[in-house]
């Protein structure tokens, strides 16, 4: 019997995007199956305030992939302004004489950074091991079978509130689905473009979404930092509607535009909110290394001269993140919107893949996991 489906869910706050795969035999390749993407009727909607509604929108976007399949599970991936970063420095003692240290002490390790860093009305989203130090080593990602007598640990943590994960959970589970993971935007749009050769660079990635504009640090792949800005396409757009008298509809139009907009309000006030997004830019960067480069997603991206602006802001080479399945879509804004939802369809591909080449049957799998107690305990 065949597996069911990979389906991969971007939540945005003006759209929702649709991309379903299958793994071959083993975990072999992926093979995209569909994609769909669904706007919503007007720009100022979002699914937050309305979990039903986004969820006739999933069912629609599913059927737009055009693919006919039993749906069980999903991952899914979002973009929302109330995102929460910080940085977590944290201890334990190992024991009173150097001991190995194992798995479980960095679960417990990581556990005692959620303590002290976790809000009550707040839930973990992206929690990242960022270095490791100990008896005669510091500054290590992995110190899995070195010896230390006390284990100090630093976490980037990004929480979301409770509301907007219960929103979400409701609006997919009333799609008929259940959400196998939830996952960052921004981390979901680095995978669309993660190369191997950009895997192991330090890369800024910028995503100005509808309701909020996200920029993260990306190095070796993993997120160092993240900065969330109130602003997207949609306060833009109603921006403009108040200071040019427009309705929303002319608006959306209207700011399409960008820099190249022949009605000077238009122009002062995407400047203003570019100026924000560039001084996060350098903020996120004043301690660290300048990146190797900058990727922008998202589809304000598009407006005329946003990339050259903010290259010439923040004196970093930028490039448009697209997924390589798209270059054959001759429409760039679609090409823009497909790239979260193939980038979390490839991170999904992967998880499964692996586990279904170290466990293909029930058995293996018992004694897989029978193997690394042995190992981790013993």
């Amino acid at each position: 019997m065949p597996a069911a489906p990979l389906v991969a869910l971007d939540l945005g706050s003006t759209k929702v995007a649709c991309a379903v795969g299958r793994l071959g035999d083993e975990g072999g390749e992926l093979e995209v199956l569909g994609t769909g993407i669904v706007a919503y009727s007007r720009p100022s909607d979002a699914w937050l305030g309305d979990p039903l509604t986004a969820a006739a929108m999933i069912e629609q976007a599913l059927e737009a992939t055009g693919v006919s399949a039993e749906w069980h599970r999903a991952w899914v991936t979002f973009h929302h302004p109330a995102l929460a970063t910080d940085q977590v420095q944290t201890s334990i003692d190992l024991a009173d004489e150097p001991i190995v240290i194992r798995a479980h002490d960095l679960e417990r390790l990581k556990a005692r950074a959620l303590d002290l860093a976790l809000g009550v009305d707040r839930e973990p989203l992206v929690m990242e091991r960022l270095a490791c130090a100990g008896n005669g080593f510091e500054a290590l990602q992995d110190p899995q079978g070195l010896s230390a007598t006390r284990l100090v640990g630093t976490f980037h943590l990004v929480t979301m509130p409770m509301a907007v994960r219960r929103a979400i959970v409701q609006a997919v589970e009333s799609a008929g689905l259940e959400i196998a993971q939830l996952s960052l935007g921004l981390s979901a749009m680095m995978a669309s473009v993660g190369a191997q050769r950009e895997r192991h660079q330090r890369v800024l990635f910028i995503e100005l979404g509808g309701m909020s504009s996200d920029l993260g640090l990306f190095v070796d792949g993993r997120l160092h930092a993240l900065r969330t800005l109130r602003w997207g396409g949609v306060e833009l757009a109603t921006a403009v509607a108040k200071a040019c008298q427009l309705t929303m509809e002319q608006a959306v139009t209207v700011s399409l535009e960008g820099l190249a907009s022949r009605r000077a309000p238009v122009r002062e006030l995407l400047e203003h909110r570019l100026g924000d997004v560039a001084q996060a830019a350098q903020a996120l960067l004043a301690h660290a290394p300048r990146p190797d480069q900058a990727l922008i997603g998202g589809r304000m991206a598009l407006l005329d001269g946003v990339v050259e602006w903010l290259e010439q802001a923040t004196q970093l080479p930028i490039a448009l993140a697209r997924h390589p399945r798209t270059q054959q879509v001759s429409d760039l804004g679609r090409q823009m919107a497909l790239c979260p939802a193939l980038g979390l369809l490839a991170m999904a591909a992967e998880r499964e893949g692996a586990w279904r080449r170290r466990a293909p049957r029930p058995v293996g799998r018992l004694l897989e996991r029978t193997r690394e107690l042995l190992t981790e305990y013993f």
